[in-house]
């Protein structure tokens, strides 16, 4: 059996760190350099993070697509994740809803589909289904599926984006009720397949893997074409997952960077608290310039560690948080 590297769960918990400024940098509001920036933090840069997530649980699904009993385990343990997390964000849905934030038929849909960031863990669930069900399809059909889920999924939120699809109604409902094209069908299961199918590209990874920097270039590019357009906060980028392939490759391919063993659950703790620790510093902080959002990022960062080391103590009693 391989060791793990530990390269994958720093990786895990930068991704987690970027998730959080992911929901507190305003893509629109601020002006100038610092609109720029934002921006590029909240619609570029940060996106990384969850198909990077994707990628890595299917990585170590790969081995484990026949073992029916172990895939059944792994998704009641996030089922039950989502579950007790649905309960313990259930207050403060309540409160957003009562304050007005959303309508009584949006908490219904974050009720079901996950509120706020626990969406996470129900399409990982149902692209797990996906994944045990395509196991024996051919490499071929697989990457056609991967291929067109992608492009769907991104080809869908561009024409909400832009209004084209307004006037079918019919549409633009099956996109909000779906939850966006961030979901299990045009996010997880594809993202998830692609790590299930690392062996497959590893090795045109190996060659391009100094295309890193560019691809990383390019995604600030990118980015900076829909802030010109006054796009709105997208799901995907046509480089995202060309970049977050290579990152991963790069990741777990070189030598560990520390000798030292990671705390795996620290990622996912720091994912799960932080909103929390969201609504705590924004209670105390209610300014939104660029420099507060900037202050506040590094404080949220640090309480959500502190919430992830309580929870995981509570957690060696009652495992149903980690």
């Amino acid at each position: 059996m391989s060791v793990r590297n530990s390269n994958i769960d720093v990786l895990k918990i930068l991704m987690a760190f970027l998730v959080i400024a992911l929901h507190i940098f305003p893509v629109a509001k601020l002006e100038g350099i610092q609109g720029i920036i934002s921006y590029e933090i909240a619609n570029g840069i940060t996106r990384i993070a969850v198909p990077a997530f994707f990628i890595i649980s299917g990585y170590f699904l790969r081995n484990k697509l026949e073992d029916k009993m172990y895939l059944l385990k792994y998704a009641k343990r996030i089922l039950l994740l989502y579950v007790v997390w649905q309960l313990l964000y259930l207050p403060d849905l309540i409160r957003q809803y009562h304050l007005g934030r959303f309508s009584l038929s949006d908490a219904i849909l974050k009720m079901v589909f996950g509120y706020w960031h626990l969406w996470y863990l129900l399409a990982t669930v149902l692209a797990v289904g996906l994944l045990y069900c395509t196991r024996n399809w051919s490499l071929k059909v697989k990457w056609m599926l991967i291929f067109s889920l992608l492009f769907l999924g991104y080809s869908f939120q561009i024409l909400i984006q832009s209004n084209v699809l307004k006037s079918f109604t019919t549409l633009t409902a099956v996109y909000f009720y779906m939850g966006t094209t961030r979901n299990f069908l045009f996010f997880a299961f594809p993202a998830m397949l692609i790590g299930v199918l690392y062996e497959q590209w590893k090795i045109l990874a190996a060659k391009t893997s100094w295309m890193l920097l560019p691809l990383f270039i390019g995604l600030l590019i990118e980015t900076y074409c829909y802030f010109i357009f006054k796009v709105k906060a997208l799901d995907f980028l046509v480089l995202l997952i060309p970049f977050c392939m290579i990152l991963f490759y790069t990741v777990n391919e070189s030598e560990a960077l520390l000798n030292v063993k990671v705390n795996s659950g620290l990622s996912l703790g720091i994912y799960l608290c932080h909103p929390y620790c969201i609504r705590l510093v924004y209670e105390f902080l209610p300014q939104k310039t660029f420099e507060f959002v900037v202050l506040k990022y590094f404080l949220i960062s640090v309480l959500a560690v502190l919430f992830w080391w309580i929870i995981e103590k509570i957690n060696r009693k009652f495992p149903w948080f980690l």
